[in-house]
């Protein structure tokens, strides 16, 4: 979005000119010109965007920032063998879209498929645990070549949880006493936004640990505060500064913007929900389908599988 302001100059003069609380200074020397002034409006994209994490993070070339991370989440040292289905992540800003998983193999044979959450409601839990399934069923052994991977793990680095839910929570498919049934599959949620709070001022202070994870929640300001505490995190602060210069991310929404879309479609389920109970609240009351019909606006075959249910 531009705002253009145009200012009209009697003299040579140097002029303070307020626009969105910025303050920028105006130089000229001709007299009764006419001068717009533009002030681009722009967001800074940071590594919770999904594209932003691919292009800088997932580094076919350098598995350090990635090996901090995982080995802070999973407490063990890990390192990153390769990468699956990252040929589609993107260089720039300009480029559009595309929706994959993080897959990586690590060295010592366990596989993880990183997903990152802008929320994490029902719907993305049953989204996610799709995503879980579908690659556990690839990794399948297939042919003469019998191969059981290690561990199977799906990381959800979840962003906007607040302080009421746990730094790390995993789970695993038990039964109603507690005992695991297999112990290599596995999902475990990263609540970055604690993360962040917790560790944040520990690691300007010089505390190291969890800086990776802190890493992901801060915004620009704060990233370049971590960068001075660790070299790797300068490289990514300035992978960063590049990334936001090089255009406008098209084709995608902003976490922000992606909450606003759910919040909405939570307050259309309330609503639809509300009209189902107050439908079946009539039925229970012997009140006529037409007339309930036509207060609820639900047709009449819907309503008669509401009397079914």
């Amino acid at each position: 979005m531009k705002n253009v302001e145009k200012i009209e100059v009697l003299t040579t003069f140097v002029e303070s000119v307020e626009i969105d609380k910025n303050i920028r200074k105006i130089e000229t020397s001709k007299r009764g010109e006419i001068m717009n002034t533009t002030k681009e409006k722009t967001k800074y994209f940071t590594l919770k965007y999904d594209q932003v994490f691919k292009s800088i993070i997932v580094d076919n070339n350098d598995y350090t920032v990635m090996n901090n991370i995982l080995s802070d989440i999973l407490d063990r040292e890990v390192k990153v063998k390769r990468y699956y289905n990252t040929e589609l992540k993107t260089k720039n800003k300009k480029t559009k879209e595309n929706r994959l998983d993080v897959v990586l193999e690590t060295t010592d044979g366990t596989f993880i498929n990183l997903e990152l959450n802008s929320n994490y409601d029902k719907s993305i839990k049953i989204r996610n645990y799709i995503y879980y399934s579908g690659m556990c069923s690839e990794l399948s052994p297939k042919g003469k070549k019998k191969r059981i991977p290690k561990e199977v793990i799906q990381i959800n680095l979840n962003f906007n949880e607040g302080n009421n839910k746990p730094l790390k929570e995993e789970y695993y498919l038990r039964n109603k006493e507690g005992e695991i049934l297999i112990e290599n599959f596995r999902i475990i949620n990263v609540n970055i936004e604690r993360y962040k709070d917790t560790w944040y001022d520990k690691n300007i202070e010089g505390d190291k640990r969890y800086i990776y994870l802190t890493m992901l929640g801060t915004n620009e300001k704060e990233l370049k505060k971590l960068a001075k505490r660790e070299e790797k995190i300068r490289e990514v602060s300035e992978k960063m500064i590049r990334f936001n210069e090089d255009g406008t991310i098209t084709n995608v929404l902003t976490p922000e913007e992606d909450e606003e879309f759910v919040m909405e479609l939570r307050r259309q389920e309330a609503y639809d929900n509300g009209v189902k109970n107050t439908a079946i609240s009539m039925i229970k009351e012997k009140i006529p389908l037409k007339t309930v019909s036509k207060v609820t606006k639900i047709n009449i075959k819907e309503l008669k599988k509401l009397v079914i249910e």
